[in-house]
């Protein structure tokens, strides 16, 4: 990147920081705003780079951008543009947020998945900018016309997907491009998300390992831990039920139309979050959150301040796995030696399970025997052991 364009970047981004950090500050709550701040301009990592290149060809408003650092494509924009239209986002604000703004990088130790991708965070929490895998880009464009057609006509959980970029970075022309995926920030809200938890709706290897659990307030629970803390959304006001109803229904769609599409390995994403009375009357319009009991929380040992609130924030996300070969294999050897529970399972059984298990998260009691009738007769002789390479069953 020349040093005059470095120059322009440096202006903008000094130029809107007041104003980024005041909408900031009238939005998205600083705790829900993860990992660390992406110097863009003058920084040599692969994140860094990728993040400077959507920079340019976003302030440039054309849909390729060439210059001595890398090449950059945006695929199929007049479809995520109308994707963004359906959901309020505008193109000048959607590119003011991710090229004006500071960007804040996670990096893959501080997040709780089992990949190697990179998760850049826009100032004002609306936007995940997230590296993924050739595979998962082309199952984007597989099925992103589709999507826009179903999220257009639908209730629906999964995720807000914005944009999908290339990025040819200059001196790794013989590598792999870098896949960059916009999309919203689930659990991007006003009121601070005080625990998450990651839902797959199976039982093996679904609690979260020590490490996990040392990252404290920052940590993802799992399936088991949802059940053996005794945790529920319970509504809380009458009304909430009927939105709760719209969710399971929602929910139940999505996995079927994911099923669709041959895709597994997806996740409900929820966020418990301590919300103040003020903060509850200003919705955002790009999260989704219910309002529930304390009680939710089950004997989870987290204290919410007097006269605050408890939300949940939620959102399907990890959703462009698709079940080919390798997976039908996975399924076969570890279904026949380690569970038969495992996250691994054809794209309908994984629907169905998932569906069973998510709409069951308001009866406690329920989703406890169910997980209890799944791992009685999931038993297998090397049970003990983690799905095949999963990070994310690491004790």
């Amino acid at each position: 990147m020349s040093w005059q364009r470095a120059h322009e970047i440096v202006h903008r981004t000094s130029r809107a920081s007041s104003a980024f950090q005041e909408a900031s500050l009238e939005a998205v709550s600083p705790h829900n705003k993860p990992g660390h701040s992406l110097d863009v301009t003058g920084a040599a990592s692969v994140p860094a780079r990728a993040a400077r290149a959507l920079q340019e060809v976003l302030m440039s408003g054309a849909q390729s951008s060439t210059s001595s650092e890398a090449s950059i494509v945006s695929h199929k924009e007049e479809v995520f543009e109308a994707v963004r239209a359906h959901f309020g986002r505008s193109w000048q604000q959607y590119s003011n947020s991710l090229s004006e703004g500071a960007l804040r990088l996670v990096s893959e130790e501080e997040a709780a998945g089992k990949s190697s991708a990179f998760f850049v965070f826009s100032e004002d929490g609306r936007y995940c900018l997230k590296s993924v895998a050739p595979s998962e880009a082309q199952s984007l464009l597989q099925i992103v016309e589709d999507y826009k057609d179903y999220v257009l006509s639908h209730q629906t959980l999964l995720p807000r997907f914005y944009g999908l970029y290339e990025v040819r970075l200059r001196d790794s022309w013989r590598s792999p491009p870098v896949w960059l995926m916009v999309q919203g920030n689930v659990l991007g809200g006003r009121a601070a998300v005080v625990q998450r938890f990651d839902l797959k709706g199976s039982t093996h290897g679904r609690r979260a390992s020590k490490k996990e659990l040392a990252k404290g307030r920052g940590s993802v629970l799992k399936d088991l831990d949802f059940v053996s803390h005794q945790c529920a959304l319970k509504c809380a006001k009458p009304e909430g039920l009927e939105e709760w109803q719209t969710w399971m229904a929602s929910l139940e769609s999505d996995a079927n139309w994911l099923a669709s599409h041959n895709l597994i390995d997806y996740s409900l994403l929820l966020g418990f979050s301590a919300c103040s009375v003020d903060e509850l009357r200003k919705p955002l319009s790009h999260v989704v959150r219910l309002q529930v009991q304390r009680s939710s929380l089950g004997n989870l040992q987290i204290e919410i301040p007097e006269g605050y609130q408890l939300l949940v924030y939620a959102g399907i996300v990890d959703c462009l796995m698709p079940y080919n070969a390798l997976k039908r294999v996975e399924n076969i050897i570890c279904d026949a030696l380690i569970s038969g529970d495992i996250s691994c399972q054809p794209p309908q059984k994984y629907a169905r399970r998932f569906a069973d298990f998510v709409t069951r998260l308001s009866c406690p009691e329920e989703l406890r025997e169910l997980v209890l009738e799944r791992q009685r007769g999931a038993w297998r002789p090397l049970s003990f052991m983690g799905e095949m390479g999963r990070k994310d069953c690491e004790r």
